[in-house]
């Protein structure tokens, strides 16, 4: 596996592997292809918190997922905290490492530049909570209250 930075050029892959992902069954909302656009422009235009990355298979080179990851300062952990706001791998590579080794990259890539490493799933995604659990993240008691404005 490889993990490569979101470019420019790639603006129609981004969307159709967002698109999967939102219709995956991941989410409570389903795609909305402006803001997946706005999101793509807010990635590459280097904003200061805001990276995002393909996953790829080596032996074919297809880009078989994505991540967004997004940063905060805690004061409660005296440091940055990187959220995991999306991780994908198309259905067709689950199950063959590609999250477990991307989790590993995450951490290895903003060690030292970070606290901690948090993420937000869907309390029904019990494959991805299994994921998550093995790699030895835990629920901390919080619960996730989202208002639109």
């Amino acid at each position: 596996m490889l993990v490569i930075e979101i470019k420019e050029d790639s603006e129609e892959e981004f969307l159709m592997l967002c698109k999967e992902f939102y219709s995956c069954g991941a989410t409570q909302r389903g795609y909305d292809e402006e803001s997946a656009v706005k999101t793509f422009q807010q990635v590459v235009s280097k904003h200061e918190n805001l990276w995002g990355y393909y996953v790829v298979d080596l032996e074919s080179g297809a880009k078989v997922g994505y991540a967004l990851i997004t940063s905060y300062w805690c004061n409660e952990e005296a440091g940055n905290v990187i959220i995991l706001d999306e991780l994908y791998i198309n259905s067709t590579f689950r199950h063959k490492g590609f999250g477990k080794t991307f989790l590993n990259w995450i951490e290895s890539e903003f060690k030292g530049k970070a606290v901690s490493l948090t993420l937000e799933v869907l309390s029904t995604n019990l494959i991805a909570k299994e994921l998550y659990y093995k790699d030895g993240f835990v629920e901390d008691g919080f619960v996730t209250m989202t208002k639109r404005i």
